[in-house]
């Protein structure tokens, strides 16, 4: 399928932030957290980031989240799936009070709102500012906002017959590329 293929050049990202993450010599003794954002759970999208922290102020993290159920609310239907690398800059310590961010995204999705339907996918980059509010020893909560350029591409058709064979909507738009309140579990 045509729409995935811009998806597919981007996929080479995965392995090498997972390489960085996990071969780099000095993140074996650093602290690396796992968290979740409960806002992707109002759009039915499980979610999972791990962040590691790779220097004194930097850390990456990787995020998935994903909908592959299609379930209609409120005669709208979803379905998405997306990755989430991310740089930090923490400002105090990594996973502690403010960051800002270089934030990326890549995703497929699919939407229908009554008899409205954009099937896609999208790849945006943006900036981001937030807040790690450190619960305990271990657990943390983090706020986030961010906003960037993202280049949108799909079929875009009005009534299920009326599908277009060849793309039909591409555009470049401004969209929040972050927009979090994230629970975190810290490894020490």
């Amino acid at each position: 399928m045509y729409l995935g293929i811009r998806i597919r050049k981007v996929a080479w990202l995965l392995p090498v932030v997972v390489s960085v993450l996990f071969l780099a010599p000095d993140v074996a003794a650093q602290r690396m957290a796992l968290k979740t954002n409960a806002l992707d759970y109002f759009t039915l999208s499980p979610n999972l980031t791990l962040e590691a922290r790779l220097s004194r102020r930097v850390s990456l993290q990787l995020g998935v989240a994903a909908n592959p159920l299609s379930l209609a609310v409120a005669d709208i239907r979803t379905t998405n799936f997306r990755v989430e690398p991310e740089v930090r800059y923490w400002f105090n310590r990594p996973m502690a009070r403010h960051f800002m961010a270089v934030s990326a995204t890549a995703g497929m999705c699919s939407l229908r709102l009554r008899d409205r339907y954009f099937i896609g996918d999208a790849v945006a980059m943006g900036v981001s500012y937030g807040y790690a509010l450190v619960l305990g020893t271990h657990w943390n909560m983090e706020a986030e906002i961010g906003v960037g350029l993202a280049s949108v591409r799909g079929y875009y058709y009005k009534g299920a017959k009326n599908k277009p064979i060849d793309i039909n909507f591409s555009r470049i738009l401004p969209v929040p590329v972050r927009f979090g309140l994230s629970f975190a579990y810290i490894f020490k």
